[in-house]
C-alpha cells in the first residue's frame, strides 16, 4: 500500500473516530442538560411556594398578637419576632395608584410568575394589540390553543422574560424616577438598563404597564421563522 493511500485511510479513520466521539458526547450531555433545566424549573417552583407560605404565615401571627390584650407591647413584639420572623421580600404589592406603585406591583407579580395579575396590568398602545392578535391567528392550531387571549400570551411572555432579567429589588425601585410625558403617561428611568424608558399609563384611575407597537413588533420578529428565499437560477 502506497504512503498516500495509508495517509488517506488514517485521515478517514481519524475523522470517523472524532465524529463518533462528538456524537457520543452530545448524546450523553443532552439528558444532563434536560435534567439541569428540570432542576432549575423545580427550584423556581419551590422558591415561589416558600415565598407564598411565608406570606401566609405573617397574617396569622399578626392576628394572634392582636388577640392577646394582656400581653405587653414589648413582649408581644419580641414573641412575634422570635417565632414568626418577617420574611425578606424582594418585591412588594403596592397597588396601582401611582406609576411607582404600579412598577412595584408589576415587578412583584412577575417575580411570582403571577401571569393573571400581570395580564390585568397591561395596556396595549396603538396597534400593538391588533398586531399581536394577527400574529396569534397565523399560528398553527395547536399553538393557538395555548392562549385564550392576546393578554394571556403577552403576560406569559413578559413574565418569563422578566423572571430571567428581573427589575431591581423593592428598596432600589423605591428610589425610581419617572419622566412625566403627560398627565396620564410616565416613563420609568433607569439609564443604562434595558428597562430604561419603560412606559406606564393611567387608565380607569390606575396605572398600567404599556405594551408599545415597537415591543409588539420586536416580539413578533423574534418569534417568526424566516421565510425561505427563492432560488436564483
Amino acid at each position: 500500500m502506497s504512503p498516500l493511500k495509508t495517509s488517506l485511510i488514517a485521515a478517514l479513520v481519524s475523522a470517523a473516530l472524532t465524529a463518533g466521539c462528538l456524537f457520543f458526547l452530545s448524546h450523553r450531555r443532552a439528558p444532563e442538560a434536560a435534567r439541569l433545566r428540570h432542576q432549575n424549573d423545580e427550584m423556581r417552583y419551590q422558591a415561589s411556594q416558600r415565598r407564598q407560605a411565608q406570606m401566609r404565615a405573617v397574617a396569622p401571627a399578626a392576628s394572634s398578637a392582636m388577640a392577646e390584650p394582656t400581653a405587653s407591647p414589648a413582649s408581644t413584639r419580641a414573641s412575634s419576632s422570635a417565632s414568626n420572623p418577617r420574611p425578606v421580600e424582594n418585591y412588594r404589592n403596592e397597588g396601582q395608584a401611582t406609576p411607582l406603585a404600579a412598577l412595584q406591583t408589576f415587578a412583584w407579580a412577575c417575580d411570582r410568575g403571577d401571569t393573571e395579575t400581570v395580564a390585568h396590568m397591561l395596556l396595549f398602545d396603538g396597534a400593538s394589540r391588533k398586531k399581536l392578535e394577527a400574529f396569534i391567528a397565523a399560528l398553527p392550531e395547536e399553538a393557538r390553543a395555548d392562549w385564550k387571549s392576546v393578554d394571556e400570551m403577552a403576560a406569559a411572555a413578559l413574565t418569563y422574560t422578566i423572571m430571567g432579567h428581573p427589575f431591581p429589588n423593592a428598596d432600589i425601585l423605591e428610589a425610581a424616577t419617572f419622566e412625566q410625558v403627560s398627565e396620564d403617561r410616565a416613563l420609568y428611568r433607569l439609564p443604562g438598563s434595558p428597562k430604561d424608558r419603560t412606559p406606564f399609563q393611567k387608565t380607569g384611575g390606575v396605572w398600567k404597564y404599556v405594551i408599545t407597537e415597537e415591543v409588539a413588533d420586536l416580539y413578533i420578529a423574534e418569534n417568526t421563522a424566516p421565510q425561505p428565499q427563492p432560488s436564483v437560477h
